[in-house]
């Protein structure tokens, strides 16, 4: 689905990531030998993971961010708050809920929660535009993001070596004269290339004395292959349609912020999608992939280390689902926050 959207834009944006960096060969230290685990990092690019204590949940993360980006935006001015997980709360009610109480937001919004990942951020931005002509000028909360590392199963090599934890918030706001230019696809065949089998309506998670079993189900099983052919050719394939769409080539977008898989894919989509490294960054090197808050995280890691450039961006949003969000848009006017630890 390709389309415009008008007189909106991101007003303000941050992350939130664990303190508790752990390097990926002590996190596979009873899996494979550090000489191996040094050489599964070289090839992802990750080196450390950004693991959140029991204690904290996707939504303290959450809070984190949005509650500093309430500190350059009046709380008064909100007119809806999405939560975009997989990582909620609880199963019911809403974790929305929760943190427009924690965030002190007036009764008079909209709440609700979207269960998506690695594509939600673009999605959440769309649905926030979206809801803009419905609020009278009010503004849409975003928080996005997931404590991804405690859905992979302790002996699974390929998703521990990546599984980070973050929270992250934005802003959407009117933005008169501002365009984000949309095109997101829906691939439902391959649902099951990324998927936790129990814990729905359809087969609960099995637990035993000591808690949640090693069930394989109970955790998420990823065809890998499936998945790399799916971002390797499908991700390119949505990008280059969205700029024909757009009428621009890539000499016009300033910087692509991809979802942050891990520093291969990034990497060889530039490549795909004809941008030069420099322009396509990836900064998860030390944090993980953190599913729908990595390209929130991408923005905050450039701010903190002082290498964010305002201009014209291509953000792209894909996994799960199997899903592919992507956007276009001015960043000229947008306050972005540096990462901050939990």
């Amino acid at each position: 689905m390709f389309g415009r959207l008008h007189d909106v834009g991101i007003e303000a944006l941050t992350a939130t990531v664990a303190r508790n960096r752990v390097p990926v060969e002590e996190v596979l230290r009873d899996l494979m030998s550090e000489k191996k685990a040094k050489r599964l990092t070289r090839g992802t690019g990750i080196e450390a993971l950004s693991l959140a204590p029991p204690a904290i949940c996707t939504s303290d993360l959450c809070y984190d961010s949005a509650n500093r980006l309430l500190s350059v935006v009046d709380r008064g001015d909100i007119g809806a708050l999405i939560f975009i997980s997989q990582t909620a709360d609880y199963l019911s009610p809403a974790t929305s809920y929760y943190l427009q109480k924690r965030l002190d937001l007036s009764h008079d919004i909209l709440a609700f929660d979207v269960n998506l990942g690695c594509s939600g951020f673009c999605y959440g931005v769309f649905l926030a535009a979206t809801l803009l002509p419905a609020l009278g000028g009010r503004k849409v909360l975003i928080c996005c993001g997931d404590t991804s590392s405690r859905n992979v199963h302790p002996e699974d090599i390929s998703m521990r070596s990546i599984a980070g934890d973050a929270g992250a918030a934005a802003v959407i706001s009117p933005r008169q004269g501002h365009e984000i230019y949309f095109h997101i696809e829906s691939f439902g065949e391959m649902a099951d290339d990324l998927l936790i089998a129990r814990g729905g309506s359809r087969a609960p998670r099995i637990a035993d004395e000591a808690g949640m079993s090693l069930c394989r189900d109970n955790y998420v099983v990823m065809d890998g292959m499936g998945v790399m052919n799916f971002t390797i050719d499908e991700v390119p394939r949505n990008i280059k349609s969205l700029l024909d769409f757009a009428k621009l080539s890539t000499s016009a977008i300033d910087y692509a912020v991809l979802h942050q898989a891990n520093e291969m894919i990034v990497r060889t989509l530039a490549v795909k999608i004809g941008m030069p490294e420099e322009r396509v960054p990836f900064f998860s090197g030390r944090i993980g992939n953190t599913s729908s808050a990595s390209i929130p995280v991408c923005f905050a890691e450039m701010v903190r280390t002082g290498l964010y450039e305002d201009g014209k961006f291509l953000l792209s949003g894909f996994g799960v689902g199997m899903s592919i969000a992507s956007l276009l848009m001015d960043f000229s006017q947008v306050n972005v926050l540096g990462t901050c630890d939990l």
